[in-house]
């Protein structure tokens, strides 16, 4: 049985090349240009005089966003390299899904509201008694990142995520929509230039984060106003080897704890104005 926590899914024979590997170095080399910036923030806040401080802190806090989206860029970059490796390094486990959402979608609220925009995220659960499944929660978080990023920077002030009896997910927000291409590149993976070089990168990380998932991408039926997609999650067969012995409070505080990490990660690095 096993009894390892859950905020390490990690694979054990996996967890090196992990650890050493595009990631591993990415996140490396951040937290050392991090703790430069932040060092010289504390040096300019306490000892330089003006106008040097002021100018000085101003550039350090444009730099600081500068680095949040160059972050959030590295790490996507790297789940775009990892492709369908993702799923081999992360142990999928039993999780009740319904449970999860309701909880990101409050999360996702607090945190737009954080930056100051209007858009609000509600759960529906039309389950009738909540839905089961393997996966790894990270990957949910990261998928539904992207997409409620992409809704806020449509313009969008409402998504609704609905989970349904039949083992669907559907996602609608009320935004500017998605146009052929997007939707293509999204439910059929068709990856047009011209839509790339606009900056596609957020599709396209949905539909590998879905593959790793095993969750199919179907096109829904467009709204008026607004974009739409549905995705059919895989059947649950559970593995009584996957069955784990942890603190459920625990569990759930760190499962909260990595949601709100990866909102605000996403959102700090999209929604702020140049």
């Amino acid at each position: 049985m096993n009894t390892d926590n859950l905020t390490d899914r990690v694979w054990p024979e996996k967890m090196d090349s992990l650890r050493g590997g595009l990631k591993g170095r990415l996140a490396e080399d951040f937290c050392v240009l991090q703790g430069a910036v932040d060092a010289l923030t504390r040096y300019l806040d306490q000892q330089a005089p003006e106008p040097v401080r002021s100018t000085g802190l101003d550039s350090l806090r444009e730099m600081n966003r500068r680095i949040r989206r160059l972050e959030r860029l590295a790490d996507n970059a790297a789940d775009l390299a990892l492709g369908a490796q993702l799923r081999r390094l992360r142990a999928p486990l039993p999780m009740e899904l319904t449970g999860h959402l309701r909880a990101l979608c409050a999360c996702a609220s607090e945190e737009l509201a954080a930056c100051d925009h209007p858009l609000q995220v509600i759960f529906r659960d039309r389950t009738q008694g909540g839905l089961w499944l393997e996966a790894d929660d990270n990957l949910i978080n990261s998928l539904l990142a992207n997409l409620l990023s992409n809704s806020a920077r449509a313009g969008a002030d409402r998504v609704e995520l609905t989970c349904t009896a039949d083992r669907r997910l559907l996602y609608r927000d009320n935004g500017s929509g998605a146009d052929a291409a997007a939707l293509a590149l999204l439910t059929q993976g068709k990856a047009e230039e011209p839509f790339l070089a606009r900056g596609g990168t957020g599709l396209l990380l949905v539909r590998e984060y879905a593959a790793a998932l095993e969750w199919k991408c179907c096109p829904a039926q467009q709204p008026e106003k607004g974009f739409a997609v549905d995705f059919v999650l895989p059947a649950h067969c559970p593995d009584p080897s996957q069955l784990v012995l942890a603190d459920g409070a625990k569990q759930m505080e760190c499962r909260h704890a990595a949601c709100r990490r990866c909102m605000q990660q996403e959102f700090a690095a999209t929604l702020w104005r140049e």
